[in-house]
């Protein structure tokens, strides 16, 4: 009959029966491949070839670039991102002069699943006038929050702050030193998602219309971790 290792409790076959050797190759085969760090396209094509994952296993969607992890959450088994999701400004883009309208800034999203709780993280560079300055909000799935979300850097005054926003949808104005003098802005704050997944995506624009172009620089960047 097969047997089991010290170590991992893989069966093995141990005896000279070769009937016992299909049942040892198919427990053996049910173990090691729960084990593995498998490959899908994406989400749905996982969904679809291993709709039971197990607690403890390992993925990687091609699709997204994305690894994850198998967890148990309440009693039943849920994928997280094994990995922080990162990602940069790799254009500069800019709003015209005289506006307050907020932009969706192609570059500078991320997905999220359902039922998540993620830290995030990130540093913005722009310019702006010092009467336009800057002003910072996100959008999301439905049902998102952000309970508590800040970016450190020089406020309106050009005094520098922790300033701190309550929920998305509540903008958050930071200084602009002029054109051409760049400013940092260090990003942070808690992320919640409910019964929809979708992406986290920044919004900005001049807290105040004056005639010149508010730019968001290349090189800035955003982080999610998931944390629960």
């Amino acid at each position: 009959m097969p047997t089991n290792t010290a170590d991992q409790a893989i069966p093995l076959p141990v005896d000279a029966d070769t009937a016992d050797a299909p049942v040892a190759f198919t427990n053996q085969t049910a173990v090691i491949e729960s084990r593995l760090v498998k490959r899908y396209t994406n989400a749905a094509d996982r969904t679809a070839r291993n709709p039971s994952p197990t607690a403890g296993e390992k993925c990687y969607l091609t699709a997204e670039a994305q690894w994850h992890r198998c967890v148990t959450g309440g009693g039943t088994p849920v994928w997280w991102e094994d990995h922080p999701l990162w990602v940069r400004k790799s254009a500069e883009a800019q709003v015209a002069n005289n506006t307050t309208v907020f932009v969706v800034d192609t570059h500078l999203l991320l997905p999220m699943q359902v039922n998540a709780r993620y830290e995030l993280y990130g540093v913005f560079f722009w310019d702006s006038g010092t009467t336009g300055d800057i002003k910072f909000d996100w959008t999301g799935p439905a049902g998102f929050t952000m309970p508590l979300w800040g970016l450190s850097a020089v406020d309106t005054a050009l005094a520098f702050s922790n300033g701190t926003s309550t929920a998305a949808g509540t903008a958050l104005a930071r200084g602009g030193g002029g054109i051409g003098v760049f400013v940092t802005g260090v990003l942070y704050g808690s992320v919640l998602t409910v019964g929809t997944a979708g992406n986290l995506q920044l919004r900005w624009t001049q807290n105040a219309a004056e005639a010149v172009n508010t730019r968001m620089k290349t090189e800035s960047w955003i982080k999610l971790t998931r944390v629960g």
